[in-house]
């Protein structure tokens, strides 16, 4: 060691080798590299003014962007805030949803929405209870491509009234050759509870957790 000189700080080493073992680093630690390189630099050969001008740009880029990060950060929780707020007024309204569950009450006539991908000739709607047995099929024939519906009565095929419970409906569909034709059920119903998750939004519609991305239309 030349004499004269003071051994470089060990504090500065091990604050740089702290610094260097981390994944990602903050303006914090940047700035400790920082200082760290200026105390560990040889007296007699100092750091460049540029060089030293360079870094001192880069921690400011660096500042930046951390408070570019963090205003978006606060926008996006403003946001969110705003949405939520906006979804809860949406409890008690009808909505319609991709869906094909059905839940019956005693005396309902139920509604049931699908949309067919083409003109269709023959349609069965064919209605299953909770275990996937069937129960009925509503016969349905030359619909037009897009949405349609058709009531159900809540009776089976031989005309008497099934128990009140959750069934579920399907769609089969054929074109004049025989082809068949994509068919996509919707349900309708109002929304009893908007729930927040960490993945998302949700409506409960009819005892159905429904995502609010999929609500097609709301009606009062």
């Amino acid at each position: 060691m030349i004499t004269g000189l003071t051994p470089v700080a060990t504090e500065s080493t091990t604050a740089a080798a702290n610094i260097a073992g981390k994944q990602s680093l903050g303006k914090e630690d940047f700035l400790q590299l920082l200082v760290a390189q200026l105390q560990a630099q040889n007296p007699l050969d100092p750091q460049k003014a540029e060089d030293f001008s360079a870094q001192l740009a880069q921690f400011s880029a660096l500042e930046q962007m951390t408070n570019v990060n963090t205003n978006l950060e606060q926008t996006r929780k403003f946001e969110q805030a705003i949405n939520n707020s906006a979804l809860v007024n949406l409890i008690g309204k009808n909505v319609d949803s991709p869906g094909s569950q059905i839940t019956l009450k005693a005396g309902d006539v139920k509604t049931l929405n699908f949309s067919l991908e083409g003109d269709a000739a023959q349609v069965e709607v064919e209605i299953l209870d909770s275990t996937g047995k069937p129960v009925t099929t509503l016969p349905l024939s030359e619909l037009s491509a897009g949405s349609n519906q058709v009531t159900w009565n809540g009776t089976n095929r031989e005309g008497k009234a099934v128990e009140p419970g959750i069934y579920t409906f399907a769609v089969k569909a054929q074109n004049t050759k025989g082809d068949e034709i994509a068919a996509q059920t919707s349900i309708t119903g109002k929304i009893t509870d908007v729930i927040f998750d960490a993945d998302g939004a949700y409506a409960l519609v009819d005892g159905q957790k429904i995502s609010v991305s999929e609500i097609s239309r709301v009606t009062g």
